[in-house]
Parts: C-alpha cells; sequence; structure tokens
C-alpha cells in the first residue's frame, strides 16, 4: 500500500498523465513525462515477484527497440533501506539509430598525360663542298688551322654526321709567290692538317683524296694581293653517301 501511495504522488507531482494496464505480476502505466513526451512504468509489487519481472515486461513493451530507463523505485524493506532490486521503472523505448552504411568515396585517378614526344633531332643537310680560303684560315707560309678554319670545320663535320661518305676529297693550292717546290709541300701539308682535323672530329669516309697542288688552277689573278689570297687555299668536297 505504501509504494501504491508513492506511485500515485509520482504521477500526480512529475507526470502530466497516467493510463494504466495491469498484469498478472505486474502493472504497466503509459505516462506523459514533463517534457510532454510519453514513457511507460512498470511496477511489479507483489511478495513472489522481483526486478527480473520488471524488465522482463519492459523487453515486452519496447520489443526490438531499445529501452531508456528515465527513474526507477527499490524494493524497500521493513527499516526502509534499499535492496537494490527496482520495482518500479519508468523508461522510454527508443527508436534504434540506422547508420548509414558509409559509401565508398570514389577514387578518382587523374588520366594520364601522354608523354610529350622528343623532337626529332634537326638534321641539316649534308654540305657538298666548303673551301678554307685566305689568310684568315692559315697564318702566312704556315699549316697550322686558324679558329676561324676549325669552327667552318666543325660545322661542315656536324651537317655530315651520320653520312656514309664514300670519297672525301681535299685539295690544298697556294699563290704563285715561292718555288714550286715550296708551293707544292705547302700546300699538301696544309691538306694534311685538314685531313687530321676533321678525322679527329669524327668525319668518316671509305677513301680519303688528300693532295697539294701548288700554284696550279688558280681562281683569280695573282697579280694582286686580293688574287693571291683567293689563290691560297684548300677546297674540301664530298662524293657519294
Amino acid at each position: 500500500m505504501f509504494f501504491r501511495i508513492l506511485t500515485a504522488m509520482a504521477c500526480a507531482a512529475g507526470i502530466a498523465g497516467c493510463t494504466a494496464y495491469s498484469g498478472l505480476a505486474h502493472n504497466t502505466d503509459v505516462v506523459v513525462l514533463p517534457n510532454g513526451t510519453q514513457a511507460y512504468r512498470v511496477q511489479c509489487l507483489g511478495l513472489l515477484e522481483s526486478s527480473k519481472t520488471c524488465m522482463n515486461e519492459v523487453k515486452r513493451v519496447c520489443g526490438d527497440k531499445p529501452a531508456t530507463r528515465i527513474t526507477s523505485v527499490d524494493h524497500m524493506t521493513s527499516d526502509l533501506k534499499g535492496e537494490n532490486d527496482p520495482r518500479e521503472i519508468t523508461f522510454q523505448c527508443s527508436t534504434p539509430v540506422v547508420e548509414e552504411p558509409v559509401k565508398p568515396v570514389p577514387v578518382v585517378v587523374a588520366p594520364v598525360a601522354a608523354p610529350t614526344p622528343a623532337p626529332a633531332p634537326v638534321r641539316h643537310a649534308p654540305i657538298r663542298k666548303i673551301t678554307l680560303q685566305g689568310d684568315a684560315t692559315f697564318a702566312v707560309g704556315s699549316a697550322t688551322l686558324t679558329p676561324i678554319a676549325t669552327t667552318k670545320l666543325d660545322d661542315f663535320v656536324a651537317a655530315n654526321q651520320g653520312v656514309d661518305i664514300d670519297r672525301l676529297t681535299i685539295a690544298g693550292y697556294t699563290d704563285s709567290t715561292g718555288s714550286a717546290e715550296l708551293n707544292n709541300r705547302l700546300s699538301a701539308a696544309r691538306a694534311r692538317s685538314v685531313q687530321g682535323y676533321l678525322a679527329t672530329a669524327g668525319l668518316r669516309a671509305t677513301k680519303w683524296d688528300v693532295e697539294g697542288y701548288g700554284s696550279a688552277s688558280p681562281v683569280a689573278p695573282n697579280k694582286t694581293a686580293i688574287g693571291r689570297a683567293k689563290n691560297r687555299r684548300v677546297e674540301i668536297q664530298v662524293d657519294g653517301k
């Protein structure tokens, strides 16, 4: 009777409304909490009942939904000491939280850019013939090549790189100054000097035709300094590829 009185007081003080329905071993009320939400209160007050009876009723009411305990009243002994055996439980049935499946983050694969093709090497047309002419390509009376001469020969080698040369003709000439013997010897030395530089630079030919012709075959009159400078020359010519 004592617990019934307490229950009635709880309904009046803290719960806005109570609707009761009972079973053989319990009383179950539908109540409205002060915040306006609906809850349930189950009471198991018989001598042969226990908190297990209350919990079974909680499970029955909520079914598959999880139960959230709001308040509970422990079973009291004759000296008003709690036995940790709740005989009244106020609870709500919670809606189970359904977790949304984690959608996999699509992996965006950046398109692989096609490699930029390397530019084709610029191939220069083979130079068929060049002439080293005048005092700018050789010192006077010398077979030593000047920097101007080696620059022209480097360009000639670069233009004919990779070309299969059947025959490379190198012909040396002088002006008419000096003896024929000296001129022949100097023109041949200059032709060989050009051959040595080209071979060292990597130019390849099946046959090398290297000759010195002295003052023969002038290309200008030997009467003037300009004419004589033109006649002092080395002609390089490619035959076949």
